[in-house]
């Protein structure tokens, strides 16, 4: 019952915030849509292999540049450091409403399979404030969710799976049982290297809570036309947030701007409930890989009021049972507003 009532605080909370959303008259810079898929099927240009991480869902609003709604200006105030600090800083607060599936390699298989992952699913109603200055920016991000039956992975995997006519998952029984989550995320990008036609962006950060605890650190590379002044886009397995992408305003032309962008990523994972299972009841679990890897490639094109970045991402062996390296698409679409 407990379980329950967390989902639907969780969707009425989405509700009433696009209600809030809608009653907001006026619009300044920064001001967003963005809707995020993440699979391994062909469709999004994924290897077509269904395994491991298999899909991702996020969806979110993004607040105007320093733009609080009302019922976060009393938490930020108290926070220093989302104080919006200087002048020249610029602070964007987003929500978001995301959802994650993970299943073993043999989805047809009935039985418990003792090498390989297990199912999960994770629900969850994300808070995010992102700070960016001329040359770096931190974002921050505390979800609230659940993983276990409650998330609905078994629903979503198989609906979707009726609808394109391919068979069923048939080891759900097997997934995790549930839990309530709360993960802390921060990430701190830089620019080091900024021209028209080529950028290169550093970054680090880590994961505190339930689902994951881990630390990272990477880089992204983009090369073309226009490149747009922000921190590059995000996609949201990797704990990025939302907000790194800005439009084009009155001190950056309309014009149109597209990119190819490559990325590497190291994590030091010191605990994930998709690997090692449940943290306060017995379950299914492998034995997790600490250090893991990933690999990106793609292309963006911002053509206003619209940002569109798809990627190819392949991940190195997450535990030691089944030591396959994995792929999957990301896309993001953004609507400026």
């Amino acid at each position: 019952m407990k379980i329950n009532i967390l989902v639907a605080l969780i969707f009425s909370f989405s509700f009433s915030t696009l209600a809030e959303i809608k009653k907001t008259s006026a619009k300044t810079d920064g001001e967003a849509i963005a809707v995020y898929f993440e699979n391994d099927s062909r469709s999004l240009g994924g290897p077509g292999s269904d395994q491991s991480y298999t899909n991702g869902f996020r969806a979110s609003y993004i607040y105007a540049e320093n733009k609080l709604p009302l019922w976060a200006e009393k938490p930020i105030s108290g926070l220093k450091i989302l104080d919006g600090t200087a002048d020249h800083s610029k602070l964007n607060l987003g929500i978001s409403l995301g959802h994650q599936i993970y299943t073993p390699n043999n989805i047809g298989e009935s039985n418990l399979i003792p090498n390989d992952r297990p199912y999960a699913g994770w629900l969850y109603l994300g808070v995010a404030a992102n700070i960016k200055e001329e040359h770096s920016a931190q974002f921050f991000e505390v979800d609230l969710g659940i993983v276990g039956p409650s998330a609905r992975g078994r629903e979503v995997q198989n609906n979707v799976h009726d609808w394109i006519s391919k068979y069923r998952a048939a080891g759900w029984d097997h997934g995790l049982k549930d839990e309530f989550t709360l993960q802390l995320s921060y990430q701190k990008r830089l620019k080091i290297y900024a021209q028209k036609n080529f950028d290169l962006l550093p970054y680090y950060g880590m994961g505190v809570g339930n689902v994951l605890t881990a630390i990272h650190i990477g880089a992204l590379g983009r090369f073309g036309t226009n490149l747009l002044d922000d921190f590059g886009p995000s996609r949201p397995s990797s704990n990025d947030g939302d907000s790194f992408i800005s439009p084009m305003t009155a001190d950056h032309p309309r014009k149109i701007s597209y990119y190819g962008l490559f990325g590497v990523r190291t994590n030091l994972i010191a605990r994930s409930i998709f690997i090692d299972g449940n943290t306060f009841q017995s379950s299914h679990r492998v034995t997790r890989i600490p250090l893991t890897f990933d690999t990106e490639l793609g292309f963006g094109v911002q053509i206003l009021p619209f940002n569109i970045v798809w990627r190819f991402v392949t991940r190195s062996p997450e535990f030691e049972e089944r030591k396959t390296f994995v792929s999957f698409a990301s896309l993001n679409l953004v609507y400026f507003l």
